[in-house]
């Protein structure tokens, strides 16, 4: 998969992954491979690793110059990171959506991104963490909102 999304946006799904106080050794992996999965190596790759011991807040966040795609793929991606372990808490929902409000994004956009997020993991074996297609993800938003796509 090319490289779709900046450092900043795993610090923000890392944020969302701390919001309920931990971070799950599934929800890391899950990130560290997401990270690894859209092109980052080297110091980026680790900074995302360091984000997965070491709690994260959306404080260190700054979309910068995020393109609206990138922060509508942040935030697919970050509904379907508040979902991994099961149960999306109260403080999940919280950073998710301060997480939407920085990145600018309205609520019928948040739930179109959601709504994508959820269709791949329903793919078989896309509940897995190891398995979930973000090649299909990235897909999955385009046909759900393609005036998106141009950034």
């Amino acid at each position: 998969m090319a490289h779709t999304l900046p450092t900043q946006s795993f610090v923000a799904l890392a944020a969302v992954g701390w919001a309920d106080g931990r971070l799950t050794r599934t929800e890391a992996t899950a990130l560290v491979d997401a990270a690894r999965k859209h092109g980052l190596d080297g110091d980026d790759l680790a900074a995302v690793e360091r984000s997965t011991k070491t709690k994260a807040s959306l404080d260190a966040f700054d979309p910068g110059t995020m393109t609206v795609w990138e922060c509508v793929v942040t935030y697919a991606m970050a509904s379907w990171l508040a979902r991994l372990d099961g149960v999306q808490s109260t403080d999940e929902s919280k950073v998710l959506h301060q997480l939407g409000d920085r990145l600018g994004i309205d609520e019928s956009v948040r739930v179109r991104a959601a709504s994508a997020a959820l269709d791949i993991s329903m793919l078989p074996e896309g509940g897995r963490p190891d398995r979930y297609d973000f090649a299909k993800l990235v897909v999955r938003l385009r046909e759900k909102m393609p005036q998106f796509t141009g950034g």
